[in-house]
């Protein structure tokens, strides 16, 4: 389903237009995920009223915290890999 067709689903729930078991047949889910839907819409909205932007900023910074791992991988893999070659030179051995 599109996220619009999960939101009218959540939307028609929330102003009670049928009973969750009709519109989850109507919509071709299970009331168990209708219900889900709606939990996590209730969420998402929760948290941008308490702060707006503060979801937002939250997720910039562990990306920003994940980049810095990554790329701190990526020099160990880089001395790593330059020691190896170098072992193998010193020890005679081949690709």
């Amino acid at each position: 389903m599109t996220v619009e067709q999960r939101r009218e689903a959540v939307l028609a729930l929330l102003r009670k237009e049928e009973p969750a078991t009709q519109l989850a047949r109507r919509f071709g889910v299970s009331e168990q995920t209708l219900c889900r839907w709606r939990d996590e819409f209730l969420a998402g909205g929760e948290a941008a009223l308490a702060g707006g932007k503060n979801g937002t900023d939250a997720r910039a910074r562990e990306n920003q915290e994940l980049r810095a791992q990554l790329e701190e991988r990526d020099l160990v893999i880089g001395e790593l890999t330059v020691a190896n070659r170098l072992l193998k030179k010193f020890t005679g051995e081949s690709r």
